[in-house]
């Protein structure tokens, strides 16, 4: 268990060592543990109680119908320890009896509280992950902004804080239907979250058309994301019955200094203000020395 918790912790998620040990480390501690029992007196072993953490361990992956199946197989192993060992008086028959009662108690109650709980853990994510979540873009929403943003100012990060806003959006909702609106946000959602998903920051649905990130990067690095993401938005086209059309981004950023996360946003709120005035589909960028500069075509 300890090694195949090891390789879990240093093997990537989805790789091939990870799904490996996922669903083959009971089977290599049943086999060590049936080994370990023969070798330190047989049905008599002190080490017969890791049985019960094995069944455990078979539940988590394998969930109640993984518990019971390994029970029995513990049980018929087991049962091989007995009949080679060759005690079969009244006093050792009984003790492995026993045992093999116990055996099957652990993987029925055990593996069933166990599966329990992994469900619980599971249904207890899918609704964090609704509560978190955007319905429409995926991305975290605007509370999970709000947590995000007061975590980093009271653990006292560097980070920059942008405010993004889809350039003339209504007029795409009015000409071509808020069906490929949605659409269009959804493109754009997608964008943001690849752009940033690599460069050490998140993506945010702010509310409507309005989109927030949180970058955690120098201020070179800050620029060449959101040049990419302006010039990815900007060349992407949306097929209509009508033809084709593209969208624009207009964005304001800010490095955090001493602000509140309330007096942040109200300062990158104004510089994304001042992108829309300016021309739009453009990046008006605070520094920690408080030099706005543009970005633009």
């Amino acid at each position: 268990m300890a090694l195949a918790d090891l390789c879990l912790h240093k093997a990537p998620i989805r790789s091939k060592w990870y799904t490996i040990m996922t669903k083959g480390s009971p089977v290599f501690d049943y086999i060590a543990y049936l080994a370990l029992i023969a070798l330190t007196g047989g049905i008599d072993s002190p080490l017969f109680p890791i049985g019960y953490l094995i069944i455990l361990h078979a539940s988590v992956y394998w969930k109640f119908t993984g518990a019971l199946i390994t029970s029995v197989l513990l049980m018929l192993g087991y049962s091989g320890v007995f009949v080679i060992q060759g005690a079969f008086d009244l006093e050792t028959v009984t003790y492995f009896i026993s045992q093999l009662v116990f055996l099957f108690l652990v993987g029925f109650i055990g593996g069933l509280i166990v599966s329990r709980e992994r469900q619980h853990f599971l249904d207890k994510s899918v609704l964090e992950g609704i509560a978190n979540r955007d319905f429409l873009t995926n991305l975290l929403n605007h509370r999970s902004f709000q947590e995000h943003l007061k975590k980093a100012y009271e653990q006292k990060n560097k980070f920059y804080l942008v405010l993004a806003d889809v350039d003339k959006f209504k007029q795409v909702n009015d000409k071509y239907g808020h069906v490929v609106g949605d659409q269009v946000l959804q493109r754009i959602a997608t964008i943001l979250e690849e752009t940033v998903s690599a460069k050490f920051g998140n993506a945010f649905r702010y509310g409507g058309e309005e989109f927030a990130l949180i970058l955690y990067n120098e201020e070179a690095v800050v620029k060449a994301i959101l040049s990419e993401m302006k010039d990815k938005i900007a060349a992407e086209q949306f097929i209509v019955e009508i033809g084709s059309f593209s969208v624009t981004m207009s964005f304001g950023c800010i490095k955090h200094k001493e602000e509140t996360p309330l007096e942040l946003i109200e300062e990158a709120d104004k510089l994304l203000y001042t992108a829309k005035e300016q021309g739009r589909n453009r990046i008006v960028f605070q520094d920690e020395k408080e030099q706005v500069t543009q970005l633009c075509i």
